[in-house]
């Protein structure tokens, strides 16, 4: 019997074979599903190695990030501490500053205080004798409008002078007072009907007056005379010789007559002199008018025109104008005639005793 019939023939043998295979069919599947879990486990492996490596870079980006801020939030708040730092010195100076203004400003009040006081206490002392301040001052101001008018006639002085006076008296209203205010308002009328001389005009005017005298022609001086033409050569030989001589000797001699009574001729030295002497005629003058002197003022003036009419040429056109000047200016009053202010100030005076009497009464009245 052959092995194939053997095996035909046994069927125990054949189940033997079927479970083999399957065992073997059984074995083969799990080897490729291994294989096919160690690839997907590789996968995982390397999806979460990344993963890993990810957060890893992620924590340490994170934590740069997180220290960076940490240090810009240190170095803020330096700096923030730096400039409380400097607020505080700030406030500090601000302080002591308004301590010393607060210091002052105590010693400022303290002294307008002492002022304030100080003021009370001379009012207080001087509140009763107010009045007669006030006097005293009015009569100062007459006295010195007087003066201004007597001693150096200035009008317009003596009228400030009692203006002033009359707005004092004004400020007491005392009826005693009104015949005085009366005869001042009298006065002032009376000096404001004064001519007003022109003092800086006439001044001027003498002054160019006195820088023309150069310029005014002396009496029988010379003038230049035109050279005469020379002859023409006609003639030769000892005659025309002796007429060219002849020419030439007349031509340096030159003979004036004047009639008797005038001025003879006089030197360059003489001519200088003369014109010095009038210029200071005229500043005589002008002195005299600053002065008010009338007598030496107009004295001056009629020395000038006859100094004038005798020596310098009357029939020039300046020596003309000169006199005609002369004329107007002595024609001028520099000093006319000046009222008299006093009986204001005496009028007051009296009216001083009357109202000093009068408070002696009433002290003496007054007393227990």
């Amino acid at each position: 019997m052959s092995e194939h019939e053997k095996h035909d023939k046994n069927p125990q043998n054949d189940r033997d074979a079927a479970k083999t295979a399957a065992a073997g069919k059984t074995a083969a599947k799990p080897t490729a599903k291994a294989a096919s879990t160690r690839h997907g486990g590789r996968a995982l492996g390397i999806v979460a190695l990344l993963l890993a490596l990810g957060a890893y870079g992620g924590g340490y980006w994170l934590w740069t990030q997180l220290q960076q801020q940490r240090d810009d939030n240190a170095q803020m708040q330096q700096q923030l501490a730096n400039r409380l730092s400097n607020v505080d010195a700030v406030q500090k100076m601000l302080a002591d500053q308004l301590d010393q203004a607060g210091n002052r400003l105590t010693a400022l009040d303290k002294g307008q205080q002492d002022l304030t006081g100080a003021l009370a206490d001379v009012n207080r002392r001087l509140g009763r004798n107010r009045e007669a301040w006030v006097l005293a001052e009015a009569e100062y101001l007459l006295e010195m409008g007087n003066r201004r008018l007597q001693l150096e006639q200035d009008v317009a002085g003596a009228i400030a002078a009692l203006g002033a006076a009359d707005q004092r008296l004004a400020s007491l209203g005392d009826p005693l007072l009104t015949p005085v205010r009366a005869k001042i308002s009298d006065e002032l009328q009376a000096l404001r009907a004064v001519p007003q001389v022109d003092v800086d005009g006439l001044s001027l005017a003498l002054t160019s007056l006195a820088k023309s005298v150069d310029t005014l022609p002396i009496a029988g001086a010379p003038r230049p005379v035109a050279a005469p033409l020379a002859p023409l050569a006609v003639s030769h030989g000892w005659r025309a010789f002796v007429a060219s001589l002849w020419a030439d000797m007349r031509s340096l001699v030159v003979v004036r007559h004047h009639e008797a009574g005038k001025l003879p001729l006089l030197t360059p030295d003489q001519r200088d002199l003369l014109r010095q002497n009038l210029r200071l005629k005229l500043q005589t003058a002008r002195l005299a008018l600053l002065q008010g002197d009338r007598q030496v003022y107009r004295s001056a003036l009629q020395e000038t025109d006859a100094w004038l009419t005798q020596y310098f040429d009357g029939d020039a056109a300046a020596t003309k104008a000169a006199h005609e000047t002369l004329a107007r200016l002595a024609a001028t009053d520099i000093a006319p005639p000046l009222p008299s202010i006093g009986a204001s100030l005496r009028l007051l005076r009296a009216s001083l005793e009357q109202i000093g009497a009068k408070q002696k009464s009433a002290a003496k009245g007054g007393r227990p």
